[in-house]
């Protein structure tokens, strides 16, 4: 360990600690040249003082300490679910086989069934719809803040259910109508 400027300085051999010795000032230069391109090392190496124009750390009343805490820069915060454990439980289980026949049957007579309705080619799938919009929020953060929204719900259209009669083969279109997380 050696003493230069009110400054200790410690090396891991005696051959080191001689080389520094010859010229204290060029080393000093070099860590300091080190210290700029990896900043971690200032508060490492507690070179505050040397680096006091880019640090405010110095201006504190303990210089020759490292700094305990740190000036905070941004807030942060976390949300989790209530229960984010998914339930097991189908909500349209039927267990009576005598309901699940009937349900069976009435599938069935439908899609042998022609309905006469008011849509066409062209008018088919438009229809008004009643949507919800929330403009965009300033960017900011929130604490303490409860809000939520929710997810779309799975929505799923089956064209072509009644079919063409009992002369044509029924053919069922499946469309997901549900909307991503992203446009809502």
């Amino acid at each position: 360990v050696l003493r230069y400027k009110d400054h200790y300085y410690a090396f891991s051999n005696k051959n080191a600690a001689a080389e520094f010795a010859q010229n204290p000032d060029h080393y000093i230069r070099l860590v300091a040249e080190g210290a700029k391109k990896s900043p971690e090392l200032i508060q490492l190496l507690e070179l505050h003082t040397q680096f006091a124009t880019i640090t405010p750390y110095s201006q504190g009343k303990d210089q020759g300490r490292m700094i305990e805490k740190p000036v905070t820069k941004c807030d942060s915060g976390t949300q989790t679910d209530t229960h984010f454990m998914e339930s097991n439980i189908v909500k349209s289980y039927e267990w009576n086989e005598w309901e699940l026949r009937r349900k069976a049957i009435k599938l069935a007579n439908l899609r042998t069934r022609i309905t006469h309705s008011v849509q066409t080619n062209l008018s088919n799938m438009r229809r008004d719809n009643a949507i919800q919009v929330w403009p965009p929020k300033d960017q900011e953060t929130q604490t303490k803040t409860d809000a939520s929204t929710n997810v779309p719900r799975p929505q799923v259209f089956l064209a072509g259910l009644r079919g063409g009669g009992m002369s044509t083969a029924t053919q069922m279109v499946k469309v997901d109508l549900t909307q991503d997380v992203d446009q809502t």
